[in-house]
């Protein structure tokens, strides 16, 4: 699988960072969103990109969770039978099948679109919170002093790490379903 592009660009962080267009190394922002970028996705779980998948997923009363948000599904299979579209249906997240197995084990195979088409507003500024740190701030200092001048960056030092109400912050997009994927 190749590498996801960075979640923001680097001339959204020179926005960001209140600079001239241009001006930001371009290297050193290129990396510190890449690192942010993955920070970013580890913590909440998803990639922020829309892709087709094949998931098997486990059937509860015949209910199944799909990994969220749901654009569309293409195809459910159950037992090696491919349901007809009267077999199942959608309701947002939740895919019900008509007929559920009675085996507690039974999986479906589902074909479906889903994730995000653009990087959702709130993580796109913490994704450039954490890069602006990593740019701005590169030695994690809390203070740096030459003669009388004292420049005070935070009274945390974070650098490219995520703070625990970062990551709060993307518990909401934290995906809960447990899912065999075949293919990208």
């Amino acid at each position: 699988m190749s590498a996801l592009p960075p979640l923001a660009t680097v001339e959204q962080l020179e926005d960001w960072l209140q600079v001239p267009p241009g001006s930001a190394p371009a290297e050193t922002c290129g990396l510190a969103l890449r690192v942010a970028s993955s920070l970013v996705r580890l913590a909440a779980g998803t990639t922020f990109t829309r892709r087709t998948d094949t998931v098997a997923l486990r059937i509860v009363d015949g209910q199944v969770r799909l990994p969220r948000p749901v654009v569309s599904v293409a195809s459910v299979t159950v037992a090696g039978q491919t349901l007809p579209a009267s077999g199942w249906w959608r309701e947002g997240d939740e895919l019900w099948v008509t007929s559920p197995p009675r085996d507690v084990r039974r999986r479906a195979v589902v074909t479906l679109t889903h994730g995000y088409l653009t990087v959702p507003d709130d993580v796109l500024g913490l994704t450039l919170d954490v890069a602006s740190r990593g740019c701005v701030n590169p030695l994690s200092l809390r203070q740096e002093s030459t003669g009388q001048r004292s420049v005070t960056f935070a009274t945390e030092t974070l650098a490219m790490s995520l703070a625990e109400v970062e990551k709060d912050k993307l518990a909401r997009y934290r995906d809960q379903t447990p899912i065999a994927r075949w293919g990208r």
